[in-house]
């Protein structure tokens, strides 16, 4: 079993404080820039997601971007592992979860597809 929040091969979202974290830590318009570039280091710790499903363009451009690149990273000799940080806990809503931001609730499914799966209070994950 992996360390958790630190699945290589999948999208592991973790709420800031329940799991170690990367030190290569970067906002999520750098990891925009990474994706556009193909420059997806092995590890990466991505912050300020909050910021991008507060903004429903962000949001969209953020998920079209990651799926873009999900057959590259799947390809890999060796599959990188990538988490997201959160400041707040998930809740689950029907078949979804969701993170609250600034008082509101947004679906991170918009952002990493319906395929996301619990691992622990803490920390969800997805497949590229």
């Amino acid at each position: 079993m992996p360390e958790p929040g630190k699945l290589s091969g999948e999208y592991n979202i973790v709420v800031r404080g329940e799991c170690d974290l990367f030190d290569h830590q970067v906002p999520v318009e750098e990891f925009e820039r990474m994706l556009r570039d193909d420059d997806v280091p092995g590890t990466v710790c991505v912050v300020n997601l909050g910021d991008a499903l507060k903004n429903d363009e962000a949001a969209a451009e953020l998920s079209k971007l990651m799926d873009r690149q999900a057959n590259t990273f799947e390809t890999r000799s060796s599959l990188p592992t990538i988490q997201f940080v959160v400041e707040d806990s998930f809740q689950r809503r029907h078949r979804d979860f969701e993170l609250q931001v600034d008082g509101s609730l947004y679906r991170l499914s918009r952002v990493f597809g319906p395929q996301i799966k619990r691992r622990s209070s803490g920390w969800l994950t997805a497949p590229f």
